[in-house]
């Protein structure tokens, strides 16, 4: 496991930024409840570790969180919305928010052919040649 590059004070400033964003009610949690300033923020950060230089100076700004993003959005929308984006994106890793949203994150799904379409690619028998010779391909050495 990777240290995380966040300090324990800048993961207590992140909750309360966090909870200015999303608040919880309706049902769902809070963005602290969710643990977005734990291992959701860590995850995001993981998969995407150029937010990191976003979300520390969202972070190091001072004053009260609400207030700084209303500042943040009108002169730097850019950063407002990366560093928005990390926080959501941490809240909705959290497979408790996914479940009570009703969503269960992305999964393969095979889509069905569209109509004629089988057939179309069997018609004149197109794909007698590839079947004929069978499966190819390269040994690779170890």
């Amino acid at each position: 496991k990777t240290p995380s590059p966040l300090t324990d004070a800048a993961r207590v400033r992140l909750r309360e930024f966090a909870d200015a964003l999303i608040p919880g009610g309706s049902g769902l949690p809070s963005a602290s409840s969710a643990d977005v300033a734990g291992s959701w923020i860590d995850r995001t950060l993981s998969a995407n570790p150029d937010l990191l230089a976003v979300l520390s100076s969202v972070l190091a700004l001072p004053g009260d969180p609400p207030e700084v993003l209303r500042t943040l959005r009108g002169q730097d929308p850019g950063a407002f919305e990366s560093f928005t984006f990390a926080v959501s994106g941490a809240y909705f890793m959290n497979p408790a928010v996914r479940r009570l949203l009703g969503y269960p994150g992305n999964a393969p799904r095979r889509l069905p052919a569209a109509p004629g379409e089988v057939e179309y690619y069997l018609e004149g028998d197109v794909l007698a040649p590839v079947t004929e010779r069978g499966s190819i391909y390269r040994q690779v050495s170890e």
